[in-house]
């Protein structure tokens, strides 16, 4: 029996047009965090079984890819970025500054069934801050979660909600083992998937008819942000959990508010729960506007515990996680990703192989005044030459024959006007320099 070809269920092979666009996303991502202040860290694929278990929920645990290594230890890979931060921080906190603000970017696994935008094996990027309880810290990733999405060209909303008044409902109910709370929130946690009403109906069966009607009441507030606030306060008393989230939430959008971003960029939306055990504050979920039906595509929360519970000391925390993959597809969506076959930007083609030390110092002035270029190989005919530009659409050829050689000239034919323009060698990288900037700013206008 012939073996199986092609990569499992749940993971790809991912070729140029696909890693051109992806590349670029995350440069573009990575552009908006380092202007926040976040630096870079990069943690094993691997980590200890005992690292990561008790983080994620039972849901969680159960997907995790864990096994025995040659070594006869228990392993799992990287579920998310944000356990091994911890484990960083717990592991390296005397060395690091405090505030702490890094980003991380790669592969997690998870063992869930692969659908659109979901798979197996995924990339995460992520940026948190480690050692402040500043509600500054949670408008602030807020705000760059906003700011990011704006900065690839798509709209979003960010809905955003506070885990101790999730707390405080399950008070309110009566509930006050974690557990139960846990269950409560997990349910809740649901709303997007299967509908308030059936949320209430599976919290009433498993709580009671009375825990039934709170979340009824308490899912079913609306207005603007302070207003919905002030409504959730009323109906939920005024216990520790009630005070410390409204008063959270209100000095977020206050700053938020105050610095531009509008209730159609960030809503309160008291559904968000986010199920897994860690969050411990403020928690949001972020959504593409025309490609809602994705889901999520960036999210987070504060989890103050975190770090002591994996040996470090008591440190605060707040961060968000944005799945490449899924942000990918719905930028696909939407019309905001232009796929590329190459990066080459020219072709600078073959007359003569014994002219080749010509063709190869014009494409080496061209990379370096920053213009990537490459030299066909071949000295077959110039349509074939020219096929391949076309089917890789690189905008630019340069044809230098014998005639132009001994003139010193090239001619640069642009393929997507057919154009050409016969220009000196010496000033081909800086016309083509000029040409993109030009192509640039129009962009811009456009």
């Amino acid at each position: 029996m012939a073996a199986e070809q092609g990569p499992m269920s749940g993971f790809r092979d991912m070729l140029a047009e696909e890693m051109i666009a992806r590349n670029g996303m995350i440069g573009t991502i990575q552009g908006v965090y380092e202007s926040y202040g976040f630096v870079p860290l990069k943690t094993p694929a691997l980590e200890r079984l005992s690292t990561l278990t008790g983080k994620y929920g039972d849901e969680g645990e159960s997907l995790m890819y864990k096994f025995k290594d040659n070594g006869g230890r228990d392993v799992a890979m990287r579920y998310d970025q944000t356990v091994p931060l911890a484990r960083v921080v717990a592991q390296y906190g005397s060395r690091l500054p405090m505030p702490y603000k890094r980003y991380a970017v790669g592969e997690v696994w998870r063992g869930e069934s692969p659908q659109a935008g979901r798979y197996r094996e995924f990339t995460q990027f992520d940026a948190d801050i480690v050692g402040t309880t500043s509600s500054i810290a949670d408008a602030e990733v807020i705000g760059m979660m906003s700011d990011t999405m704006t900065a690839l060209g798509a709209e979003s909303v960010i809905r955003v909600n506070n885990r101790s008044l999730l707390d405080a409902l399950a008070e309110k109910a009566g509930y006050t083992e974690r557990a139960d709370a846990m269950k409560i929130i997990s349910t809740i946690d649901k709303v997007d998937k299967i509908g308030k009403n059936a949320v209430v109906a599976e919290i009433s069966e498993g709580f009671g008819e009375t825990t039934g009607q709170l979340v009824s009441d308490y899912l079913s507030v609306d207005g603007a942000p302070l207003d919905k606030l002030a409504k959730i306060r009323e109906l939920l008393g005024g216990s520790d959990s009630t005070t410390i989230g409204a008063d959270n939430l209100t000095e977020i959008f206050s700053m938020l508010q105050s610095s531009g971003y509008t209730e159609d960029q960030v809503v309160f939306d008291q559904s968000i729960a986010r199920g897994l055990s860690y969050y411990t504050g403020v928690i949001y979920e972020t959504t593409l506007k025309g490609a809602e039906e994705l889901g999520s595509v960036c999210s987070g929360g504060r989890f103050d515990n975190l770090v002591e519970s994996l040996g470090g000391p008591s440190l605060p925390a707040v961060g968000t996680s944005i799945g490449v993959d899924r942000l990918l597809e719905g930028l696909k969506k939407l019309g905001r990703v232009k796929e590329f076959k190459t990066t080459t930007e020219v072709l600078v083609t073959n007359f003569d192989s014994n002219d080749a030390p010509n063709y190869v110092r014009v494409a080496r002035e061209l990379r370096q005044a920053g213009i990537a270029s490459e030299v066909y190989y071949e000295d077959v005919k110039l349509k074939k030459q020219l096929s391949f530009a076309n089917r890789m659409n690189i905008p630019y050829v340069v044809l230098i024959g014998p005639d132009e050689a001994e003139k010193g000239v090239a001619v640069l034919k642009t393929l997507a006007s057919g154009q050409q323009l016969e220009i000196a060698i010496d000033e081909l990288p800086t016309y083509i320099a000029q040409l993109k900037a030009n192509a640039l700013k129009t962009n811009l206008t456009d």
